[in-house]
């Protein structure tokens, strides 16, 4: 199943060096086909995204690096917080439609924020050392990320930046296959709003890393890349949709990507 540079830690996870410093964590037998990614500073290691928590990450985490750990989530579907309990110093961006979830000292994913109950999941209740404002450098020494809030998937999703690197982790803004504006919370304005932020800070040689994967054309595994073509795509595409006044279910965005909406997403046209 894996691409040559890939290698199985078990029978689950998948692990690639992406770069200096970088580790992708993937699941290819999970149907969504996540990949998390486990990014090393000298003095401190991040781990972005959890996955599914159908079997323990941090076993993965702890065999590749010794260094103090920060866990973040790109945003709280089930399918990137499954393993966040198992996690001590745990950070998130600072939105309030996060600080909303907070009860009693612990994180409580709202069922809209979660979605776990597709799949049976039920939320833990974590607690959170950080909170991590839009904008923030994360000095992991001798790296830094920057966390950027790109909202439209979720009204919570986060990527980061490493400027120096020339690396963004998209998480699920961006990703071979379909993307979902077809789930509570997305939203098409915010999803055009997003790539017009995003654009001027990236350039052709930017490594774009997302969240899910898709097997190549030999069924092959690796970490999913996409480039600044393809958020630029994605760009004309929402602005042709809504110069049209059309709202189709599913559009094709490139050879590499469609786009799925829903009246909700639609809806967010009207008022932006």
């Amino acid at each position: 199943m894996l691409a040559d540079g890939v290698r199985w830690f078990d029978d689950w996870f998948a692990i690639e060096n992406i770069a200096p410093g970088v580790h992708a964590i993937g699941e290819p037998r999970f149907h969504q086909i996540n990949w998390n990614y486990l990014i090393e500073g000298q003095h401190t290691a991040q781990l972005f995204d959890t996955g599914p928590g159908v079997r323990d990450i941090s076993e993965v985490v702890r065999s590749l690096t010794k260094l103090p750990l920060i866990t973040m989530s790109s945003h709280l579907h089930f399918d990137h917080t499954g393993n966040l309990h198992h996690f001590q110093n745990i950070a998130l961006a600072d939105l309030p439609v996060l600080r909303a979830c907070m009860r009693d000292g612990l994180l409580h994913a709202s069922d809209d924020l979660f979605r776990g109950f597709l799949e049976g999941m039920v939320w833990k209740p974590v607690k959170i050392s950080q909170w991590w404002p839009i904008g923030m450098r994360i000095d992991l020494g001798g790296r830094q990320l920057e966390v950027l809030h790109t909202p439209g998937h979720s009204p919570d999703s986060i990527s980061l930046f490493d400027r120096e690197a020339n690396i963004l982790f998209a998480a699920d803004f961006i990703y071979p296959g379909p993307l979902y504006a077809q789930v509570p919370g997305a939203n098409l304005a915010d999803y055009l709003a997003t790539t017009d932020a995003l654009l001027p800070q990236i350039n052709g040689q930017t490594k774009i890393f997302c969240a899910h994967g898709a097997p190549d054309d030999k069924g092959k595994h690796r970490a999913p890349m996409m480039g600044g073509q393809d958020i630029s795509d994605l760009q004309r595409t929402l602005t042709e949709i809504k110069d049209s006044g059309k709202t189709p279910k599913e559009t094709t965005v490139n050879a590499r990507m469609t786009l799925l909406a829903n009246k909700a997403a639609y809806a967010s046209w009207e008022v932006s």
